[in-house]
């Protein structure tokens, strides 16, 4: 199956592969290259080893990034998954 690669070197994963291995939008894939081909896998997010940062420590952050969103509240939420 063909993949066009798009602006900044990005890439849309077709339907019936998204779907056969079970991945969604905001999943996490670890990348790799083995004998010159690319390796996708899908990480689970159990398998991510987070620490987590007190509140307190994620207010330092307010306005130093502009990433869109609520990077603050976006992280609090991650960490209360």
């Amino acid at each position: 199956m063909l993949v066009h690669v798009k602006k900044k070197a990005q890439i849309t994963i077709p339907l019936k592969i998204r779907e056969a291995i079970g991945i969604a939008e905001g999943d996490m894939l670890d990348v790799d290259v083995k004998d010159k081909e690319i390796v996708l896998k899908p990480v689970r997010r159990s398998k991510i080893k987070l620490k987590p940062v007190p509140a307190s420590e994620l207010k330092k952050l307010v306005g130093l990034f502009s990433i869109g969103g609520n990077a603050v509240k976006d992280t609090e939420d991650l960490y209360n998954e």
